[in-house]
């Protein structure tokens, strides 16, 4: 385990010193943060953290929350809660890995946090990475999703038309399609490409990538879009990530 990077959010300045300098003696990269908000911030496919760490009871935005919005955004990433309250509640155990009392041996965490990983690491390695489609006219802005795609370990079909991405999909194994709304030619707009590629696969998620303020058709023709000028390039890859778990959370076992 030596080099993950583990996350670790308590409001206790002491627990966490104490906490950092006990995964440091182990090998472990360690970001700390002081409460649920602080968290959010750090977490971001560049941060490239591999398991979060965090007390249920805090102030402003408690443990069962920050655990929700961390699965919402990042689906795979593991969560270990570390709690003094005896009772834990639904909405904290349906969002973490596990659970650990907090005062228990240092050897009692530190082998829940290596089991933890240890099974996140065996399920990235017996899944193929996840395959993006990437639709989108302008060549500089499709190298740089391109790039931003493969920095969080996604393989990275690349178009820069309808006819070009519907040959790509029809060869292809595609988890999700992202694409530009507007398409220069006489090919039509991404709504079109989205129309066909949905008549293809229905099951495929699309999230287009728009600079309106909202989508002809949206609702019937795509599963998500973003605003092209406001997203963030965290808020994108995590779109494609929770499509990419809801995919494999369907699969037949």
């Amino acid at each position: 385990m030596h080099g993950k990077r583990v996350l670790c959010v308590d409001d206790d300045p002491d627990t966490l010193r104490v906490r950092k300098l006990l995964l440091e003696s182990r090998g472990y990269s360690v970001l700390t943060a002081t409460s649920g908000e602080e968290a959010l911030n750090l977490i971001s496919p560049a941060a490239s953290i591999d398991l979060v760490l965090l007390d249920y009871v805090m102030p402003g935005m408690k443990g069962d929350e920050l655990a929700e919005k961390v699965r919402q955004r990042f689906p795979a990433l593991p969560v270990v809660a570390v709690s003094g309250v005896e009772k834990l509640p639904d909405r904290l155990l349906r969002n973490v890995n596990a659970s650990v009392p907090k005062g228990v041996a240092p050897e009692r965490l530190l082998s829940e946090i290596a089991e933890n990983l240890r099974k996140w690491g065996a399920r990235e390695m017996n899944e193929p990475k996840s395959t993006v489609l990437c639709v989108e006219d302008d060549e500089l802005e499709l190298k740089a999703r391109k790039k931003l795609f493969e920095s969080a370990g996604f393989e990275v079909l690349e178009a820069r038309s309808k006819s070009v991405a519907l040959s790509i999909f029809r060869a292809s194994r595609v988890d999700v399609v992202v694409l530009d709304y507007w398409l220069s030619g006489l090919e039509g707009t991404g709504t079109a490409l989205a129309e066909e590629i949905k008549r293809i696969s229905p099951t495929t998620p699309v999230l287009m990538l728009s600079g309106y303020g909202a989508l002809p058709g949206e609702g019937a023709l795509v599963d998500a879009w973003m605003s092209k000028s406001r997203v963030q390039p965290e808020d994108l890859i995590a779109e494609v990530k929770r499509f990419v778990e809801q995919r494999r959370q369907k699969k037949p076992q």
